[in-house]
């Protein structure tokens, strides 16, 4: 198992290196990493396959590029510190770290390179102890999520604010505890993903722990052109649901 996971580890790195390479062009423009291409790398398999989704060079996804706009827009957060960033996207983190003056924390619940490695059901860190959560497509796969929002919420000191993203695919969002989307293979010791789908009604939901509710989405941000020049004119790009404490 460890040599084919070594193996599987180095053939992603080749597949890293050469990528910029083999999409080399200017048909599209990664506004996270600041690079363009002839087009993005796709992602998924069958059915759920995306063309046109992962930057070549920094790997950031269609909701990561639109993250990435956000964070560094006219109506961003505010910089402050510290920030906690959960399951982290490495093609996010220069970005966090800036806002965050260098006092910058990582977590996970079952990743190795992280700072911490915790349940954000069971946050084991003392109220208003951040300025900033970032935590995106983390919620659909936890148990209890508005257990989940509480302890995010309570963390948060007066003033702060939370990015909380989850794919929106339905009108209203359901829980299904007992059939989640994908089994996880026998060695994989990740949770189960997806024991819910989330609708409409999730800005309302996550409302109800006490955020005030800032949505953005690709339109808010640029024109149309831009927006397929960015890779974030399509459903996977999502929207950014960011609360604001009350201070």
């Amino acid at each position: 198992m460890r040599l084919l996971k070594g193996l599987e580890s180095r053939v992603r790195g080749l597949r890293r290196r050469a990528s910029p390479l083999f999409w080399a062009g200017d048909a599209v423009h990664c506004p996270v990493c600041q690079r363009s291409f002839r087009g993005f790398r796709p992602a998924g398999k069958r059915q759920v396959r995306r063309e046109n989704a992962i930057c070549p060079y920094c790997t950031a996804r269609e909701r990561d590029r639109l993250a990435y706009l956000v964070l560094c827009g006219p109506n961003a957060p505010p910089a402050g510190s510290p920030i906690l960033h959960i399951a982290p996207e490495a093609c996010l983190q220069p970005r966090l770290r800036e806002l965050a003056a260098g006092d910058y924390v990582s977590a996970d619940l079952v990743r190795t390179d992280v700072d911490q490695r915790f349940d954000v059901m069971a946050i084991p860190h003392a109220d208003a102890s951040f300025f900033g959560i970032y935590c995106s497509h983390v919620l659909q796969d936890v148990p209890d999520d508005i257990l989940a929002m509480e302890e995010l919420f309570r963390i948060l000191k007066p003033g702060g604010w939370a990015i909380l993203n989850v794919p929106v695919t339905a009108e209203k969002s359901v829980d299904h505890p007992d059939r989640p989307g994908r089994r996880r293979q026998t060695l994989d010791s990740r949770p189960a993903e997806h024991l819910r789908t989330y609708g409409h009604d999730f800005e309302q939901r996550m409302a109800s722990v006490g955020f005030e509710m800032h949505v953005t989405r690709s339109g808010d941000m640029v024109p149309p052109d831009d927006q397929a020049r960015f890779g974030i004119a399509g459903p996977a790009a999502g929207a950014i649901f960011m609360g604001m404490k009350p201070s």
